[in-house]
């Protein structure tokens, strides 16, 4: 990721703009499905395969189920965490721009152009609602290709996404973007400058009051400002995502857990420990033997 939490890493390739993931409760020694705050310009759209998650969009909280589809449209900030153990999913990751028709036909002007601007993807999709059934079978599909990669199955793809598009249009289920939704928008950028700064000083000492005066707020109203919008206080999300960062350098390298400590922030080591444990029911030590 970029410092401000965009996505560095590019999706599928320039020819090919579309990557599928998949996150499997307790991979690599995780005891727990975790990915933390951040956006990117292109649509998303995740599949609950198993379980439940928690998914923050925006500053909205959803509860995802067995089957739920979720879309994260360009530049909406979101995090997934898994509720309980035995939790999977897949999702989809690709740019509006490929999907664009080199002709602007009926469908390029009154469907796929108006995304962004003027409409959005439906947040969720549950299976009490018009075409999910149909929706899910496409996505399955979609998967098995990513899996399989037949001959033309960069072509397949596409048209399955347009597929996707199709479906949400018969059952008009795309979100006209209210001036609510607009602004709304226009405030999540300013907490982005926050998480940028989080993410390019998580090893030095953050007080609140810091992060406060970044967006020109008093802390009492930036702590009920943050809390509000993320879930957590400011204090847990600092806390987070230097603990995941840690996580990262107890996989790829050989210092030390006191040095991982210091490395991510942490000047007592034992304050670092229990930070840990809270996060991965675990010590570092454990964490690394898992690996």
């Amino acid at each position: 990721m970029k410092n401000d939490l965009e996505e560095k890493r590019v999706h599928g390739s320039l020819l090919f703009p579309f990557q599928y993931y998949t996150a499997e409760q307790g991979r690599h020694g995780r005891p727990e499905i975790f990915v933390a705050c951040h956006w990117h310009d292109d649509v998303e759209i995740l599949t609950v395969a198993k379980g439940t998650l928690q998914i923050m969009v925006d500053g909205r909280e959803l509860r995802g189920e067995e089957g739920d589809i979720f879309f994260f449209n360009s530049g909406q900030i979101h995090q997934i965490q898994g509720n309980g153990f035995e939790n999977d999913y897949y999702s989809f990751v690709f740019s509006m721009k490929s999907l664009d028709f080199r002709e602007n036909d009926y469908t390029q002007t009154t469907i796929i152009d108006p995304i962004g601007d003027q409409r959005w993807f439906p947040q969720k999709i549950g299976s009490v609602q018009n075409g999910h059934a149909e929706l899910l079978q496409v996505l399955e599909e979609l998967r098995s290709l990513c899996t399989r990669q037949p001959t033309a199955y960069q072509l397949l793809i596409k048209a399955n996404l347009y597929r996707v598009l199709a479906l949400l249009e018969q059952n008009q289920q795309f979100v006209v973007r209210s001036q609510l939704q607009r602004e709304h928008s226009t405030t999540a950028l300013r907490l982005k400058e926050v998480l940028r700064y989080v993410a390019e000083h998580y090893q030095e000492h953050i007080s609140l009051e810091q992060a406060a005066e970044i967006i020109h707020m008093s802390p009492k109203y930036f702590s009920n400002y943050f809390s509000e919008t993320f879930h957590v206080s400011f204090v847990q999300y600092l806390n987070r995502y230097r603990i995941e960062q840690a996580c990262i350098l107890l996989q790829t390298t050989p210092l030390s857990v006191m040095e991982v400590g210091f490395q991510v922030g942490y000047g007592n080591f034992s304050y670092f420990i229990r930070r840990f444990r809270e996060f991965y029911g675990c010590t570092p030590s454990d964490y690394r033997k898992r690996l």
